[in-house]
């Protein structure tokens, strides 16, 4: 690992790190795994029925033939002394007992089984020590008993060998805490390999715990992520921030959670802003020198992007804009009245607007304003009803529309010559003379249906019958006892011949 020079504080807080080390010797496993001595069972079954039977035999030559074959004892011979007395023998079990204690024995085989591959994929043997060795030899003892038939002690043996395993199923969970704790501890000291040692250990118990995957490949990397941060200090000292700040974000790049890095950086770039502040306000200040308002305007305007709470950069530009005040009120002013003579009001307005904005008390721009407000909403609502003239077919529209004409002859008397008012003044007043003329509409009924037409009123029952109606939308209806009421409705258009309109009630009821 690089030499990288640390803080006292950090080698202090290294030298608290104490690593997480089981300490145990590794034991040697039993020759075969528990698979390859479950494989190894029908040999010994074999061995074990061929051991039977010569017991048998053995037993047949010693004690049932000689009974078969000696000559009867004389009287005189004196008989043996009697045989000492034998352990009672266990009572045998029926085979539904036997049966139970086969299962359970094979049910405690099977979970066995699967806590010793759990144990073997945490490397129990390399920490557990001598209890791995008792929790074998437990192992091999149930498994010597099953095959014997002592199927309790069988039993025995298993469920004393699964109470162990989870023991050090447990134990392992608290080494790889511990041991991933210490990691992290190092990394935050800056000792890479104390760090991956920690990590090692607890990928040894857990091969796919990601964060210690991710703690170690972070370790490897740390010498690189050291002297970067190292390199950047070096460019600081030196006055070479953005070097420094390019080195800094290197390390990150590496280890975007090293804190050295995130602080160097932070200090780098705020360095960095400083100098760039201090190039700005002496840009804007010899702008102000040169009666360059606007450059002065826009550097003090960055400086207080930066700084919003300078002072000095909001008095740089105050003393600007007072500066460039009085051209931008003239211009505005003579901008704003060259918009209205062309009669385009919304950009005056904008023009007002920008002058009040830089001077609320200005008059010219205060009655400019309000003058051209009010142009633009006569403009605006003499532009509607000349491009939607249907509107007018409405009497409350109508209405409206000649006291909007005569608004609008005397702003254009007052004002002198508007081209684009006079032309909207002329085409307006057509199209309500238009919508004033009344057209000739002629109705036909049966002389036995009333008739009724909405915004006319009733008118009785004819055979036909012309009425003069302005143009418009309009609704007739007939009505006659026994027969179900017409409705029909029609459009009335100005220059438009309109076809008789039949009123008659014919569905009966």
């Amino acid at each position: 690992m690089t030499d990288v020079q640390q803080d006292p504080d950090q080698r202090l807080y290294e030298e608290a790190i104490e690593p997480v080390r089981p300490g145990f010797k590794t034991v040697a496993e039993p020759a075969g795994t528990p698979a390859q001595r479950r494989q190894r069972r029908p040999t010994a079954l074999l061995a074990a029925g061929l051991l039977g039977v010569l017991v048998f035999a053995a037993a047949f030559v010693f004690f049932a033939l000689p009974r078969w074959v000696a000559p009867e004892t004389p009287a005189s011979v004196t008989p043996p002394a009697p045989a000492a007395p034998e352990a009672p023998p266990k009572p045998e079990l029926s085979e539904e007992e036997l049966r139970a204690l086969r299962e359970r024995a094979e049910s405690l085989l099977a979970d066995l089984l699967t806590q010793q591959q759990r144990l073997t994929a945490r490397s129990a043997s390399s920490w557990a020590g001598e209890e791995w060795s008792r929790y074998e030899a437990l192992s091999r003892q149930g498994d010597d008993a099953y095959l014997a038939e002592d199927l309790e002690a069988a039993i025995d043996a298993y469920s004393d060998a699964l109470a162990l395993g989870n023991e050090l199923l447990a134990r392992s969970d608290s080494i790889a805490d511990a041991a991933l704790a210490a990691g992290r501890r190092a990394i935050e000291a800056g000792n890479s390999e104390l760090a991956i040692e920690q990590f090692d250990l607890v990928l040894a118990i857990e091969p796919d715990h990601a964060e210690a995957r991710a703690g170690r490949e972070r370790a490897e990397k740390l010498p690189e992520v050291l002297d970067l941060v190292r390199r950047a200090g070096d460019l600081v000292s030196q006055g070479r921030y953005d070097e420094a700040a390019e080195a800094y974000r290197a390390a990150l790049e590496i280890d975007r959670e090293w804190p050295a890095a995130k602080r160097g950086l932070e200090d780098v770039e705020r360095r960095i802003a400083d100098a760039r502040y201090e190039a700005l306000m002496s840009r804007g200040l010899q702008a102000l020198a040169d009666e360059r308002y606007d450059d002065a305007s826009e550097a003090f305007e960055a400086a207080l992007a930066m700084r919003p709470q300078s002072a000095e950069a909001r008095d740089g530009l105050l003393q600007a804009e007072q500066g460039a005040k009085l051209d931008e009120i003239a211009l505005a002013e003579a901008r704003a009245l060259a918009f209205e003579r062309r009669e385009l009001w919304q950009q005056a307005i904008a023009q007002y607007e920008n002058a009040l904005a830089t001077d609320e008390t200005l008059a010219f721009a205060r009655e400019g304003l309000e003058r051209a407000r009010a142009r633009a909403d006569l403009d605006a609502k003499l532009a509607n009803l000349i491009d939607n003239p249907s509107l007018l077919f409405r009497d409350d529209v109508l209405r409206d529309a000649e006291r909007l004409l005569a608004e609008a002859r005397e702003t254009l008397a007052a004002a002198g010559e508007q081209p684009r008012l006079a032309g909207q003044i002329e085409r307006l007043d057509e199209l309500v003379r238009i919508a004033k003329t009344p057209i000739t509409v002629q109705l036909v009924s049966d002389g036995r249906t009333e008739v009724t037409l909405y915004r006319v009123g009733r008118l009785g029952a004819f055979l036909t019958r012309e009425v003069e109606l302005r143009p418009g939308n309009y609704t007739v209806i007939g009505s006659r006892d026994g027969y179900r009421d017409v409705r029909q409705t029609f459009t009335v258009l100005p220059g438009r011949e309109l076809d008789p309109i039949r009123v008659i009630c014919t569905e009966t009821i």
